[in-house]
């Protein structure tokens, strides 16, 4: 029984006018139209229930009240009225209800009866039309999710039907960098470059199961590798009806798996070349791997059995061995020991590293094994040779200790009676005890002379053994170093007329002081003169010049004598550095007067250094702060 014949016969029989009736029906054929629309079903149930009652009137109807999923539709018209209820009933589950409400006076009536089956046919094509509503929600679901999977799938995608194309995703049109309308269309072979799919397409046979491929093809002038692989779709007679196609972009993952084989190559390498013993160890302190260095005598069968360590390596059955690799796995941390093998006595340097896995555990151990035997030996002998240079040390400070009382006795034995000689000679000298002929004169002039260079050497050899000692008292205050160079050109002015010498001073006028000792800086300016004045000769020059900037006072003594040769530059201020050849033997010199001049200047804070050449001369340059 349908819906519209049973409200057409029930229009008939209760219509009590031509009106109701006519009103009646037009409320049907808005039903009908309102299941047969294309409204979301909540507006749906929203008209019905204002429909309902007007279709109804000729049964005395006065209102439809729904509830479905929780949501009321429709309110009574006028007080409380009883109810005929529907479930409504979707995919076998209550998801609500319809009632229509009617007079009390009409309860158990053929009305009563009619409503009701009404009602019931309602519910029926309400439950079909939204369990079919659901079901279309759900396949369009279905197709938005393939849909998004589809097109925004990280690999090339398409589907075809008897081997032609007909759909592909935006990953193959980015993969070939072409526009799908070019790709739609095309054979499948088109795109697989495949002996396989060639002779099955060709054959209008396709294999049972899928077919792979890699191949290269040149895209936008450049060589890619493909992966594809076709799923296809067959009738029960074997022949293609549609299939799906993958085709990916391999070319960086082949790239990056040729790099991780070349650094796999690289790491086997490496591990081999390294000459100490490597085992890797399980925790059974099996060989998972090893270089097999020193062991060259396990056979490759033997290897891959993956023997225990303590097989290979334990002489004697020396279980001590193998305590370092238990508790590197048993604490997780680098352990170390030493074994002297007693077959050769060669000594072993055996360390253990933990391995761990994503849980932190320790899985395996790579221990590395080196012959230390000659670095033992050699330190052993190192130790010794510290032994025998502590013990010359020793030796030495005794022979410092006797050097420094030598030089105390000269200074006693020898100044006290040179300060004699030196003071008689120069009284005789001087004609100060009577006069002298020429011959006495000139022998007297050497004998003073001579004392007077013993004095320098003596008071040189006090000098640098207390410099060495640090026990040297300066006695800075401001000084004029015009004054002082004036003073030394004074001492060596015979000495400078004796040879012939000019002399030129460029000495600028109003230099600044600077903060010195009065007694140990003139010496300085005296034995640079005359080193210029011995090693120039005859008819030579000596120039003196003092200039001042930034702060500092820049000295210079230049002559035009014998020159210095360059890889000598750094030498001559060592100690008792003396240059080779006949230049030495002929001019002479202990060797510290260049080593004194350099101390007192750094105790100045300044700087002293040379410039020369061979055979063109030399200057020697001093910069002094300025007080």
């Amino acid at each position: 029984m349908s819906l519209i014949h049973d409200t057409c016969v029930l229009g008939e029989c209760t219509s009590n006018t031509p009106e109701i009736a006519t009103c009646t029906s037009f409320a049907l054929l808005k039903i009908i139209d309102l299941l047969n629309s294309s409204l979301p079903v909540h507006s749906l149930i929203s008209m019905l229930v204002r429909s309902l009652p007007e279709a109804m009137l000729p049964l005395q109807v006065y209102g439809v009240i729904a509830k479905i999923d929780e949501k009321i539709y429709g309110y009574p018209e006028n007080g409380q009225y009883p109810a005929i209820s529907v479930d409504v009933v979707v995919h076998g589950k209550i998801r609500g209800y319809i009632s229509a409400l009617y007079s009390k006076e009409n309860q158990n009536s053929e009305q009563w009866t009619q409503a009701h089956t009404i009602l019931h046919i309602l519910c029926g094509c309400l439950n079909n039309l939204m369990e079919k509503k659901e079901l279309e929600a759900i396949h369009m679901e279905d197709v938005r999710r393939y849909s998004s999977f589809f097109h925004n799938c990280p690999v090339g995608l398409f589907t075809d039907k008897q081997g032609n194309i007909v759909h592909c995703n935006h990953k193959l049109t980015e993969i070939l960098g072409v526009s799908e309308d070019r790709i739609v269309g095309l054979h499948v072979t088109d795109l697989i470059d495949n002996e396989t799919m060639w002779k099955t397409f060709s054959s209008h046979k396709l294999l049972s199961g899928p077919i792979a491929a890699e191949y290269e093809i040149k895209l936008r002038n450049e060589t890619v590798k493909l992966r594809s692989l076709y799923l296809p779709e067959l009738t029960t007679e074997g022949e293609l009806k549609s299939g799906l196609g993958i085709i990916e972009d391999i070319t960086k993952i082949e790239e990056a798996a040729q790099v991780q084989q070349q650094q796999k190559k690289l790491l086997i390498n490496t591990f081999n070349a390294i000459n100490d013993l490597i085992l890797v160890l399980d925790r059974d302190l099996r060989i998972v791997t090893s270089n097999w260095k020193g062991l060259e005598h396990i056979s490759k069968e033997e290897r891959q059995k993956h023997p225990l360590r303590n097989d290979v390596l334990i002489h004697d059955a020396d279980t001590c061995e193998s305590y370092h690799v238990l508790e590197a796995f048993v604490t997780g941390i680098a352990k170390e020991a030493l074994w002297t093998d007693p077959a050769d006595g060669s000594i072993r340097e055996m360390k253990a590293y933990p391995i761990f896995d994503e849980d932190g555990e320790a899985i395996m151990v790579v221990e590395h094994l080196r012959d230390i035997t000659e670095i033992k030996r050699s330190e052993e002998n190192l130790m010794k040779a510290n032994q025998d240079l502590a013990h010359a040390y020793e030796n030495l400070k005794s022979l410092e200790k006797l050097k420094n009382e030598f030089l105390s006795n000269i200074q006693h034995e020898i100044n006290t009676p040179l300060t004699s000689i030196k003071g008689f000679s120069e009284l005789v000298h001087d004609e100060d005890l009577g006069p002298l002929n020429a011959e006495q004169k000139k022998a007297m002039t050497r004998v003073v002379e001579k004392t007077r260079q013993l004095q320098t050497v003596l008071d040189s050899l006090l000098f640098v053994s207390s410099a060495t000692h640090g026990v040297i008292k300066y006695n800075f205050e401001r000084l004029s170093i015009t004054k002082m160079l004036h003073v030394a050109l004074n001492m060596v002015s015979e000495k400078l007329k004796h040879k012939g010498l000019a002399l030129e001073e460029n000495i600028a006028p109003k230099l600044p002081e600077i903060i010195g000792d009065i007694d140990y800086l003139p010496r300085v300016f005296v034995h640079i003169l005359d080193n210029a004045i011995k090693f120039t000769n005859n008819g030579g020059k000596v120039t003196v010049s003092v200039t001042e900037d930034a702060g500092l006072l820049h000295l210079i003594i230049n002559d035009t004598g014998i020159g210095i040769a360059e890889e000598n530059l750094e030498k001559v201020f060592q100690m008792f550095f003396q240059l080779d050849g006949s230049s030495t033997r002929n001019y002479g010199g202990n060797g510290l007067g260049l080593f004194m001049c350099k101390i007192i200047i750094e105790e100045h804070k300044g700087k002293i250094w040379i410039d020369s050449k061979e055979g063109q001369g030399t200057a020697i340059h001093i910069l002094l702060p300025c007080a």
